[in-house]
């Protein structure tokens, strides 16, 4: 009995092993080939909102601040008023400059009125007494041509004879002596002239000094931030930020007033780890998610990598500019924000 169930047994399985090996094996399904290659990855990083056009405003000129208008951080549009100035001490030395212009100009002029007028006249007195003196001497020439002749002859005495010489004489010395105070008349003319050229020049020197005193200091308040007595923002949408002055305050050119940031040039700078600048480039797309507000997301791309690596908290860094092409009044310099940087 144990022996027939063993054979039946053994037949069952049989039939079992027959019927699996005689079934058709299924076809295996086509895998499809996927290339992961173009898959975008993003880089993450760090960033904070920064303005690219900014200016520390100095006023160079001597004044008093009267009255500040705005607040650090405030938002101010084009030629809205920052700071009112008492303008009196720089008034009094575009004053001073212009009245030490005129004297200057002034005594110039009177340089060259007195340049040859009282030589000029004893000049002229001179060559007059010299062509009388001649006339003198020409006639006591003929008078001792005529009496030394008439002496030969025997038709006059020695003494007058003698006489006519000493005329001559005297006449020939009248006119060496004025031709002599003529020459020394000529010659300090002469000195004169070269001392009141340099006389001149000096007074000229002065005088170009003192106009480009004068064009300094109007230079001054030809800022496109100043209006008349007022320090106004020359953007159109900025913020201030680090004012210096307090009311009652004189105007140091040694250091700043304030500064003045264009929010309208707001762009991301971030640090991008070194093993990762690789696949960074010019242009790539950025999301950039702010601190202050994760809701809020901008659209950015990589606009400027430095060409530098640096070290920063032990790890070595490569900064990175990004722009942000759909910015609103939400994102203000100093933001941080979270950027994230597709690459391929």
């Amino acid at each position: 009995m144990i022996f027939k169930k063993s054979i039946l047994i053994f037949l069952i399985i049989l039939l079992s092993l027959s019927m699996y090996g005689c079934t058709p094996k299924e076809t295996a399904a086509p895998v499809e080939e996927i290339d992961l290659s173009q898959e975008k990855k993003v880089i993450e990083s760090f960033g904070v909102v920064k303005a690219e056009d900014s200016m520390d405003i100095i006023i160079d000129f001597t004044s008093v601040v009267t009255d500040i208008l705005v607040s650090n951080g405030q938002h101010i549009k084009l030629d809205e008023p920052i700071l009112t100035l008492d303008m009196s001490q720089y008034e009094v030395q575009v004053s001073d400059i212009k009245s030490q212009l005129n004297i200057a100009e002034l005594e110039y002029e009177q340089i060259k009125l007195n340049s040859k007028d009282n030589q000029q006249t004893e000049m002229d007195k001179l060559k007059s007494n010299l062509e009388f003196a001649e006339q003198v001497y020409s006639t006591a020439v003929s008078e001792f041509n005529n009496n030394e002749r008439l002496y030969k002859e025997g038709a006059i005495t020695e003494d007058t004879y003698n006489q006519s010489k000493m005329n001559l004489n005297e006449s020939k010395n009248k006119v060496d002596n004025i031709k002599f105070e003529i020459r020394n008349i000529l010659d300090s003319i002469n000195k004169k002239a070269e001392s009141e050229i340099i006389e001149k020049a000096v007074q000229m020197e002065n005088i170009m000094q003192l106009k480009s005193k004068m064009e300094a200091l109007e230079n001054k308040l030809n800022k496109q931030y100043i209006r008349e007595n007022q320090i106004v923002s020359h953007y159109n949408n900025a913020a201030i930020y680090d004012m210096q002055y307090e009311t009652g305050h004189i105007t140091d050119i040694s250091k700043k007033a304030f500064s003045i940031a264009d929010l309208d040039s707001l762009i991301i700078e971030a640090e991008v780890v070194e093993e990762f600048i690789k696949d960074i480039q010019a242009g790539a797309k950025v999301r950039i998610v702010p601190v202050a507000d994760r809701m809020r997301e901008y659209e950015g791309s990589v606009k400027y990598i430095s060409q530098m690596a640096f070290k920063n908290n032990g790890e070595t860094i490569v900064p990175i500019k990004i722009s942000i092409d759909n910015n609103n009044s939400f994102l203000l310099p100093n933001y941080n924000v979270d950027v994230y940087i597709e690459v391929k």
